[in-house]
């Protein structure tokens, strides 16, 4: 095996000199703004001292999409909880079918558009441009494999009552799941019942359908579309930590015998995955004169928790493949590393893996993470172990798919 470089003193120090720039220069970078723009760019010049070649590429993303759609699905659950109250109150039947159909119609675009990342519906927001930046150092002698490691250069949306942990979102979206489906079957069992007015049984399941319109109302203000939170662990420090990588790289004139190493910054990653998504979709044939491996960095917040992800909420699965190699490097480093699912929806790695692309993802437990839209999200609070450890987790597992070749 090749011996790689590890990440040096001066490189960890590198990175939180590039993550203070951003945030003092660019702090509020939603997807498709000025912010994010500005920080892609300094990324970029930076990136241009270390790699053989660097682009900027940018695409069309639909702004809000996901916020906006929440929000009216969220208005729409308070009115069909409304309407059945009233129904059942004077035992109308009409408006339960309405509240009927409006379940299914809510549950089916929500699943759609937050568990399968569906885009019909984007056409009926605003576009922006974006971008994306990438970067990548030659390999030593012709190149047979190429690993492109994967950070975002936006933020995401600031919650505007923040508890403890981001969990609070997947909680809220879950209560919203479960209300939706108790009012569904609660107006099936109504209409099957003859539609009785003020009927008891009725009456306390109307009450409880009405009951979850809180839930509803504090998910659609949860979260605030105009404002970004720092977005320091989940794309400021994943971002300069694989601009340091590719410095060090450079600093010790390495380079990989067979493999392309590259680097990419997506832009809108939080408008679902939007450079993502552009980026896999424009090289799924440009990158087919070599096998390809995309690894993205997740948020960083602690190294005693660092787990690979290569599944999602809505069935998709990453490589398992990939996620073996990463977790054999883990093991070499003495680095512990479990593979975990992510929940609900979809990850970093979905939309390589939907464009037939190996890939899985690198970051902090899902059941460890209570940074990201928290006032503790700040530089004093990141841990150097968390991102010496992810640095040399993605160097080393490049080193094998590096000697893969050739043994």
């Amino acid at each position: 095996m090749t011996i790689t470089p590890r990440l040096t003193t001066e490189n960890l120090d590198y990175v939180f000199s590039i993550a203070g720039r951003i945030i003092s220069e660019s702090s509020d970078r939603l997807p498709a703004s000025n912010g994010e723009a500005y920080s892609a760019r300094l990324l970029l010049n930076e990136l241009r001292n270390y790699c053989d070649e660097t682009s900027e590429e940018t695409f069309t993303t639909h702004l809000k999409v996901g916020t906006y759609l929440l929000k009216i699905l969220c208005i729409l659950l308070i009115i069909s909880a409304v309407i059945f109250k009233i129904a059942e109150t004077n035992g109308y039947v009409a408006p339960v079918c309405i509240c009927t159909v409006l379940s299914i119609l809510i549950f089916s675009v929500f699943s759609y558009k937050f568990f399968f990342d569906g885009k019909g519906l984007d056409m009926f927001f605003p576009k922006r441009m974006s971008v994306n930046i990438f970067a990548k150092r030659f390999a030593h002698s012709q190149p047979q494999n190429r690993v492109v490691l994967v950070a975002r250069a936006d933020a995401p949306k600031r919650q505007r009552f923040f508890l403890f942990k981001t969990n609070l979102t997947t909680v809220l979206l879950a209560l919203c799941v479960l209300g939706n489906s108790f009012t569904f079957c609660s107006c099936i069992m109504y209409l099957f019942a003859g539609a009785p007015e003020n009927n008891g049984t009725f009456s306390f399941l109307s009450s409880v359908s009405l009951l979850f319109s809180v839930i509803y109302l504090l998910s659609a203000l949860l979260v605030n579309p105009f404002k970004a939170a720092s977005g320091l662990s989940s794309s400021i420090i994943p971002a300069a930590t694989l601009v340091a990588i590719m410095k060090q790289m450079h600093e010790n004139n390495f380079r990989y015998n067979q493999t392309e190493f590259c680097c990419l910054i997506v832009g809108s990653e939080y408008s679902n995955h939007a450079g993502a998504y552009a980026f896999a979709s424009k090289y799924k044939r440009i990158f087919r004169d070599m096998p390809t491996v995309f690894i993205p960095l997740e948020e960083l917040t602690t190294s005693r928790h660092l787990a690979i992800f290569f599944k999602d909420g809505s069935g998709n699965e990453g490589s398992n493949d990939t996620a073996n190699i990463v977790s054999d490097a883990c093991e070499s480093l003495s680095i512990k590393a479990h593979k975990e699912s992510t929940i609900v929806g979809t990850s970093s790695f979905t939309p390589f893996t939907v464009h037939h692309f190996a890939s899985c993802s690198l970051g902090t437990s899902k059941k460890h993470i209570n940074k990201c839209f928290s006032l503790k999200d700040t530089l004093s609070n990141v841990s150097r172990k968390t991102i010496f450890d992810a640095a040399n987790i993605l160097m080393e597992t490049t080193n094998y798919y590096d000697n893969s070749r050739l043994i």
